[in-house]
C-alpha cells in the first residue's frame, strides 16, 4: 500500500558537491511515486565528532574501534551502503561495551554538538544478559551531521535507544541506526526528531535469535521548508520473533515528509510476528505527505499488521475546542505538542524530557 498526497522533488544543492542516493527502499515501487529513495548533494568533507560522554554507568567500558567480538552477524544499514562508507571512514569509532549488573545503572548520556560537517560513529555493544539504556541529544548549527549508531544485543540483553535531534534550522543529517538481536534480546529506539533542515533519521533491526523482540517509537515535527524522509526496516529471521513500529507526526506550512517502513519476515522465521503503523496530521494543502508501509512474507507461519493514515483536524474535534474558548491554531499547537511528548515520555531521563518540554515552549508556545 502508498499513501501520498501532493508530490515534490528533494532540493538538490550545487553540482559542485557530491551526489549521492539515501534511504533506498528494500523493494522498489514505482518510479512515478518519488518514494524508492532520497537523493542529497553534500560536502562530506567530515571531522569526526562522536560526542561527549556526559555521564557513564558504572557498568560500561569505553574504548576506540570499528568492530566488536561477536557472533552474532553484522547489522544492517537503512541509509545504503554509499552513505554509511562516507561516514564511517571519516571516524575512528567509539565502543561502549556494557556488561551484567546486578544493580540498576543510569543511562549512559551522549551529547552530539556539531559545529562543522561532522561524523560520528558509535556502536553499543550489550554483552549476554545486560541492560543498556543509551541517550543521544543532537543539537548545534553544522552544515552536514552524518552519524551511524551500531547496537549489538547479545542474547537475553535488553537495549534502549534514545535519539533526540535538537539541530538549528540549518542543519542537514543522515542518521542510521543499525541493529542486531540474538536470542530473547530486546531492543527499543525511541526518535524525537524536531530540527533540522534536511533530515534523514531511519533505522535497520535484524531479529536473529530466537524470540527477539523490537519496538520503535518515532515523532516528529516537520514544519516551514523542512524535510523529513525515513526508512526504517525489521528483519525477522530467528522464530518467534516480534516487531512493533509506531511513527506519529505532524506536518505543517510546506514541508516535506516521506516515510518508508518495511517488515520483511524471511524463510525460517516461524511463529513471528510484526505490526506496523505510521499516523500523520497534516496541518496545510501545501505540505507533502507520502508513506509506503510495506510487508514482506517468505514463511507462512507469521502474523503482521501495517497501516498509514494522513488526515487533519477534524471538524469535530475543532469544535469541541472551540466550543472550549480554544481557537484553531491553539487546538494545532496542542495535538502537535501531545504527539512528541507522548513519546518523549518514555525517555529514561527527566532533563533530556524537560529539554523537549522546552523547546516545544519556545516553538509552539507554553502549555
Amino acid at each position: 500500500m502508498v499513501d501520498y498526497c501532493r508530490m515534490n522533488n528533494t532540493n538538490i544543492k550545487s553540482a559542485e558537491n557530491a551526489v549521492i542516493d539515501i534511504n533506498p527502499i528494500p523493494y522498489l515501487t514505482w518510479t512515478w511515486l518519488k518514494i524508492n529513495k532520497d537523493s542529497v548533494s553534500y560536502d562530506f568533507s567530515f571531522t569526526e565528532n562522536n560526542g561527549t560522554d556526559i555521564q557513564i554507568p558504572s557498568n560500561v567500558s569505553v574504548s576506540t574501534g570499528k568492530t566488536v567480538k561477536t557472533e552474532l552477524p553484522e547489522p544492517e544499514s537503512s541509509i545504503g551502503a554509499e552513505a554509511t562508507q562516507l561516514i564511517t571512514a571519516a571516524a575512528a569509532g567509539k565502543i561502549y561495551t556494557f556488561e551484567k549488573s546486578k544493580e540498576e545503572t543510569k543511562p549512559l548520556i551522549i551529547r552530539i554538538k556539531a559545529e562543522s560537517n561532522s561524523a560520528t560513529y558509535n556502536i553499543i555493544h550489550a554483552k549476554a544478559g545486560a541492560d543498556a539504556k543509551v541517550i543521544i541529544v543532537y543539537e548545534g548549527a553544522a552544515a552536514l551531521s552524518g552519524v551511524v549508531t551500531k547496537i549489538y544485543a547479545e542474547d537475553d540483553a535488553n537495549v534502549q535507544i534514545t535519539k533526540v535531534q535538537l539541530f538549528d534550522k540549518s542543519v542537514n543529517q543522515i542518521d542510521d541506526t543499525q541493529v542486531v538481536c540474538g536470542e530473547r534480546a530486546k531492543a527499543s529506539l525511541i526518535q524525537v526528531v524536531l530540527g533540522g533542515s534536511h533530515t534523514d533519521a531511519s533505522f535497520h533491526a535484524t531479529l536473529a535469535g530466537y524470540q527477539s523482540k523490537f519496538i520503535s517509537d518515532t515523532a516528529y515535527l516537520c514544519r516551514e521548508n523542512q524535510y523529513i524522509d525515513m526508512n526504517q526496516t525489521v528483519v525477522h529471521t530467528g522464530k518467534k520473533t516480534d516487531c512493533n513500529m509506531k511513527t506519529d507526526g505532524t506536518v505543517k506550512d510546506s514541508a516535506t515528509k516521506t516515510y518508508r517502513g518495511t517488515i520483511d519476515m524471511r524463510r525460517g522465521c516461524s511463529g513471528s510476528t510484526g505490526n506496523e503503523m505510521e499516523t500523520t496530521l497534516l496541518l496545510s494543502p501545501q505540505a507533502v505527505v507520502k508513506a509506503a508501509p510495506i510487508i514482506l512474507c517468505g514463511e507462512d507461519d507469521i502474523s503482521a499488521e501495517h497501516g498509514s493514515t494522513i488526515g487533519k483536524l477534524s471538524p469535530e474535534m475543532l469544535f469541541y475546542m472551540n466550543s472550549r474558548g480554544i481557537d484553531q491554531n491553539t487546538a494545532e499547537a496542542l495535538l502537535t505538542r501531545a504527539k512528541i511528548t507522548a513519546t518523549a515520555a518514555n525517555i529514561p531521563e527527566d532533563s533530556v524530557r524537560e529539554e523537549i518540554n522546552q523547546w516545544l515552549n519556545r516553538e509552539l508556545g507554553e502549555d
